[in-house]
């Protein structure tokens, strides 16, 4: 397995990706798609993840990683072998 040197563009469009998620995530409970218990509370959580993510405070995970590589070359990397 070749390794694959991220690019900023590449984390800069992942961040984008989970931003516009957690934008997502508001709609769905507002469109009436999902129920959550308490939906101001979530809504805070949610705009709070975006704005962090924006700011790259997620730089470091799995999960922004794993997306910046798939945005980069087109292959998903699994969690576990």
């Amino acid at each position: 397995m070749t390794r694959t040197t991220i690019t900023p563009e590449s984390i800069q469009a992942a961040r984008n990706w989970f931003a516009a998620n957690a934008l997502a995530c508001i709609a769905e409970v507002k469109e009436g798609r999902v129920k959550v218990n308490d939906p101001e509370r979530y809504f805070e959580d949610c705009r709070a993840r975006h704005d962090a993510v924006l700011r790259g405070e997620s730089d470091h995970t799995f999960a922004l990683l794993q997306r910046a590589h798939f945005i980069q070359t087109g292959e998903m990397r699994p969690l576990l072998p």
